[in-house]
């Protein structure tokens, strides 16, 4: 833009000034020199405009939004976790497992997995369906066809290439029929997970 200023602006003077030279009119003369003393001045004035530094735009800047509180766990997750409370409720299992026991004897080891299998036992057959795989004693023979499940079965020993598969029974394995997970209560924004064991104070023992 300023440059194609600048070249207009040459051009006419020298036009004015043509004109003075096959017209010397001192009228003419005169006007010509005032007109190129308004054209440079003129000149100037934008050359200055378009050399000057030009503001930055403004940038809006996102408001900050509020720390929001941890997100919850997911819903299975914490379900695992109500499920975990609940064996520990009724068999003391966190107890227990979290327990050295590098120093009990076997009978006080034996005292407290009846406590354990007791509890444990009852929160399973509450909140699951569980199913042996075989119906069959331990030790019957099994054979195991072509397109048996081997998800569901765990081969021990020497492994021929290719099924039909004959074997000793040693565990019937279990399956899972239905599963009813208990219902996460008493979270919080600040503490997401479920209670395991809560803390346990007596009042006035100090």
């Amino acid at each position: 833009m300023v440059k194609k200023l600048l070249m207009g602006t040459g051009g006419l003077v020298l036009t004015l000034n043509a004109s003075a030279v096959f017209y010397p009119d001192p009228n003419v003369k005169e006007g010509v020199e005032i007109t190129s003393a308004l054209l440079g001045l003129a000149v100037l004035f934008f050359a200055s405009k378009a050399s000057a530094p030009q503001a930055a735009p403004a940038v809006e800047r996102e408001p900050i939004a509020p720390s929001a509180p941890p997100p919850p766990p997911p819903r299975a997750e914490a379900e695992i976790v109500a499920f975990l409370a609940l064996l520990q409720e009724q068999g003391r299992l966190v107890d227990f497992v979290k327990e050295d026991v590098a120093t009990a004897s076997d009978q006080q080891l034996g005292a407290a997995a009846r406590v354990v299998h007791a509890g444990c036992r009852k929160v399973l057959e509450e909140y699951f369906d569980i199913a042996a795989l075989h119906t069959g004693n331990e030790g019957d023979n099994v054979v195991l066809a072509s397109g048996y499940d081997a998800a569901a079965h765990r081969l021990l020993g020497a492994v021929p290439e290719n099924p039909p598969y004959t074997g000793k029974l040693l565990h019937p394995g279990w399956l899972a029929r239905s599963v009813k997970l208990p219902r996460v209560t008493g979270t919080t924004d600040q503490r997401p997970w479920p209670v395991l064991a809560p803390a346990e104070v007596e009042l006035g023992a100090a």
